[in-house]
């Protein structure tokens, strides 16, 4: 039965998609569709052949919904092109149908469409145009790439434009799926007439010269950032390639500045504030806390504190929502109640176990400019070296993050500052209800951390507040942002807790370079301290 369906759509598909109807010599699929206006390119997926199909003609798309619907489920508009050559620079989108393979293939190049019809006439069948599309290298502002897949083990190719979808294939699916390149770039699936802001924006790197700003949009648009000092008037960066998720780079920045900026995607725009690193003689303020997920309101109440503080730089220990590979936990979690402070305050997470949870894409790396599986990051603010770790993957001699630490323990930029801390989920030191010890960590990384001067470690996991010292490093665990707190039972492993507090918090850090000092305070939800950590340098 099932190999006389697949004898009905390859015979189907050889009506529908002919070089006399489809336009092998490559004209127009249909006169009548000619128009200025990009049309709705509509794709279709059938769970029988495993390929997708896409048309830009209305009947076609008809055609498949009355009349094989057990062959074919339609999933929408995949973007918007053109049935016909009518506006310059377009370029044809050739599309191909193999037997062999079941599954089209569509190219704009017209080397690869030239190779495919000599070389390999026993597999592929040259079907016309399927429609007309930019070509790579200069698009028109608004329009978005279409990336290209191929997956060996189901002889297939995979179209898409969405870049949710495209970091769903290259995070979760790289076994199966191979990126290859932008095929060719359309029009969003509906024009632009409104867009909303649902995540930032949100400063995500920090430096003396340059910030990085992020924000998410509901439907593709430009990317837009004006700044500027006191006003967003001076200066402007961009991207004409629509998208949802906008992550834009201002470089050519003064040191120890407080910049004003408008990020801006179609109508919508939003503004905020950012400090660059001041130089390595000035007094400067950062906070650490984490372990935000679950409680909304408690974060939202914690984040609204820090924003208060007058820190001009946020980490977070990680565990940012409950369940990273839950997307929509994203927003509601993260998002919504740290998003003031986020707009104006740059904030640098580590992963935590939480960001690894449940079941599909890990998002923390689509959100935060990390490569895929390697979270560790290092940079310099002011006076101080600050290494972040991924404690979820393999920091054991000879791994990649391994040799990264080591490596940036020997460099110049860490020897050449006055203080170094280190920032992690898992902490080597820690007594609750909730958890121990972790003694990965302190059998891998703690000898480090002594070996190469560490000044202070702040990690999370645990839902509460700790301060240790072992071998004349502070341990603080922070991790009372929003989980649900744990009971502090006394401690009776060395090195004993030296104080410890069940309750929700946030730790802020003042460095004066002049004085020589590393001054935390840990302050709970009154806005009370109830924990302080002084360090000296000699001077």
């Amino acid at each position: 039965m099932k190999r006389s369906i697949f004898v009905l759509a390859a015979g189907m598909l050889v009506y529908m998609f002919c070089p006399a109807s489809a336009g092998a010599s490559g004209g127009s699929p249909s006169a009548s569709l000619s128009s200025v206006e990009p049309a709705p390119v509509y794709r279709f997926w059938s769970p029988v052949l495993g390929t997708h199909c896409y048309t830009i003609q209305e009947t076609e798309k008809t055609k498949l919904l009355s009349q094989y619907a057990q062959l074919w489920t339609y999933e929408g508009i995949a973007f918007r092109a053109f049935p016909s050559h009518t506006v310059d620079n377009l370029a044809p989108v050739h599309r191909f149908w193999s037997t062999s393979l079941r599954s089209h293939f569509y190219t704009v190049d017209e080397v690869e469409k030239d190779k495919l019809i000599r070389d390999y006439p026993e597999v592929w069948t040259y079907e016309g145009v399927a429609f007309y599309a930019y070509a790579a290298g200069q698009p028109p502002a608004g329009t978005m790439p279409v990336y290209r897949f191929w997956s060996g083990s189901l002889g297939a190719h995979f179209y898409t434009t969405s870049d949710t979808e495209r970091f769903k294939l290259v995070s979760s699916y790289a076994g199966v799926w191979a990126y290859e390149a932008a095929a060719w770039y359309a029009y969003p699936p509906q024009a632009v007439t409104s867009v909303t802001f649902i995540a930032g924006p949100c400063v995500q790197w920090i430096a003396s010269d340059s910030a990085t700003v992020m924000w998410q949009t509901d439907v593709p648009a430009e990317s837009v950032v004006h700044y500027g000092i006191g006003t967003p008037e001076a200066f402007a960066v961009s991207d004409p390639t629509a998208a949802t998720l906008h992550r834009l780079a201002l470089t050519g920045l003064d040191p120890n500045v407080v910049y004003t900026y408008r990020a801006s995607s179609g109508p919508a725009s939003q503004t905020g504030t950012f400090s660059t690193a001041p130089p390595a003689d000035q007094s400067l303020r950062f906070v650490v806390y984490g372990d935000t997920r679950t409680d909304v309101q408690v974060h939202r109440k914690i984040s609204a504190a820090i924003g208060a503080s007058g820190a001009s730089l946020v980490f977070h220990t990680g565990d940012l929502v409950s369940s990273g590979r839950d997307y929509g936990l994203w927003g509601m979690e993260f998002f919504e109640p740290a998003g003031g402070l986020m707009q104006s305050t740059p904030l640098v997470p580590v992963p935590g176990n939480h960001e690894y949870g449940g079941v599909g894409p890990l998002w923390f790396f689509y959100f935060f400019d990390r490569p895929l599986n390697e979270a560790w990051f290092a940079m310099t603010y002011g006076n101080i070296r600050f290494l972040g770790l991924d404690t979820n993957l393999d920091y054991a001699a000879g791994s990649p993050q391994h040799n990264w630490l080591v490596q940036e323990f020997q460099s110049a930029s860490y020897r050449d500052a006055t203080w170094h801390v280190v920032i992690f989920h898992h902490p080597p030191f820690t007594c609750t209800l909730g958890h121990s010890d972790d003694t990965t960590v302190r059998s891998q990384l703690v000898p480090l951390f002594e070996q190469y001067g560490v000044d202070v470690v702040f990690s999370g996991h645990s839902h509460a507040y700790e301060r240790y010292s072992n071998n004349g490093i502070p341990y603080i665990v922070t991790g009372g942002g929003g989980g649900p707190l744990y009971e502090l039972p006394v401690d009776t492993v060395p090195p004993i807790r030296q104080f410890g507090l069940s309750t929700y918090h946030y730790c802020v850090v003042d460095v004066d370079p002049a004085a020589g000092t590393f001054t935390m305070a840990a302050i709970d939800l009154n806005g009370q301290t109830f924990d302080t950590l002084k360090l000296s340098q000699p001077q």
